[in-house]
């Protein structure tokens, strides 16, 4: 017989929610103590601005539109199927001129807090005000 921690673990979806800044639901959720396994969420941005620092790495994954991404002076673009990462420590800035929606997934923590940095609803027409140049995902 199987013993427990060889069984799949099934995490039921929940709705998407937003109390300040873009829509998001945790797959497997973080815990304040930190974690040795990876974590994930679902984010969803409509024309929105979202900056933060993370002491893990953070991965995403465009599942649908389209996502910018700046960290370290450097700004990528990411469409559907591309994945971005953000290193550990570094002030990510992520961004939806229109609709973006991706699985986030973060790297192991020792459960030092992450900072969120800034909130922004961007004009529904443009790119984030003053962007950098821009390079595409490969």
């Amino acid at each position: 017989m199987a013993e427990a921690r060889d069984a799949p673990t099934k995490f039921v979806r929940t709705a998407l929610s937003a109390e300040e800044g873009p829509r998001c639901r945790s797959i497997v959720p973080t815990v304040p103590e930190g974690w040795s396994e990876p974590v994930l969420s679902e984010w969803e941005l409509t024309a929105e601005s979202w900056t933060d620092q993370h002491p893990h790495s953070e991965y995403n994954f465009v599942i649908e539109g389209e996502l910018f991404v700046e960290a370290g002076g450097v700004t990528v673009e990411a469409r559907s199927g591309d994945v971005v990462r953000v290193p550990a420590g570094a002030v990510g800035r992520y961004w939806a001129p229109k609709y973006a929606r991706l699985l986030a997934i973060y790297g192991p923590s020792s459960g030092e807090p992450s900072r969120r940095l800034a909130y922004e609803r961007l004009q529904p027409a443009g790119h984030a005000p003053g962007g950098p140049r821009v390079r595409r995902a490969r």
